[in-house]
């Protein structure tokens, strides 16, 4: 029957849960949400996730919001056995990690940087570049002598991560990842993923659109 999944589909963090999804073979009932259109705050949205936000999940009435906790959720009751998201406590913990570095620090590091130039049309802010740099610094660091985010297996750490580095590889940024060779070699492996393209081909476009308009 799957999981209904209410989303937008160039949003990050719904993109994340396709990944995760498609990653551990979980089908899903898609839903889209017209948030330009103001749905989510509709009584029957608001069921869904009284918070208003995408995405949002309903599994049999049981329902959440919130990407990495839906990751965590899905990952748990579906594919618990997964390495995308161990049992093992310290495992697990890494993961975590590299989750909360992404929502604190990687992602919105990006979000900041980039979103502006989309969404406004405003030119490159040089602090918020400096602020994105010094992230794509850090997960150099942590992605030396590894495959993945957290070792040498793929984990819903990666999907977050690698979601929020998109924004940058899209028009009209297109960032050059060669001064963090650890991070670019990451990338393309998870663009090699079979369900990278589409999962995550709706923000490509929309980047295209937005900046061609």
């Amino acid at each position: 029957m799957g999981i209904d999944f209410y989303y937008i589909a160039g949003s990050t963090p719904c993109r994340s849960v396709l990944m995760t999804c498609k990653a551990a073979g979980v089908e899903l009932n898609l839903k889209g949400v017209d948030l330009q259109n103001g749905k989510h705050k509709e009584a029957d949205f608001t069921k869904i996730n009284p918070m208003q936000l995408v995405p949002a999940i309903d599994d049999n009435g049981f329902r959440m919001g919130e990407s990495r906790a839906i990751m965590g959720y899905i990952c748990g009751k579906y594919a618990p056995d997964s390495p995308l998201y161990p049992k093992d406590l310290q495992k697990r913990a890494t993961v975590d990690e590299m989750l909360y570095f992404d929502i604190g620090t990687f992602g919105k590091s990006i979000g900041d940087y980039v979103l502006p130039q989309v969404f406004r049309k405003q030119p490159a802010d040089k602090e918020k570049e400096s602020a994105m740099k010094e992230a794509l610094d850090k997960l150099n660091r942590v992605l030396a002598g590894k495959q993945y985010a957290t070792g040498n297996t793929l984990t819903v750490a990666d999907f977050c991560l690698a979601t929020s580095l998109t924004l940058a590889d899209a028009v009209p940024v297109q960032y050059n990842l060669k001064p963090w060779s650890n991070v670019a070699a990451w990338f393309q492996r998870m663009k090699n993923l079979p369900y990278f393209t589409e999962c995550n081909k709706a923000y490509y476009e929309f980047a295209k659109k937005m900046t061609s308009k």
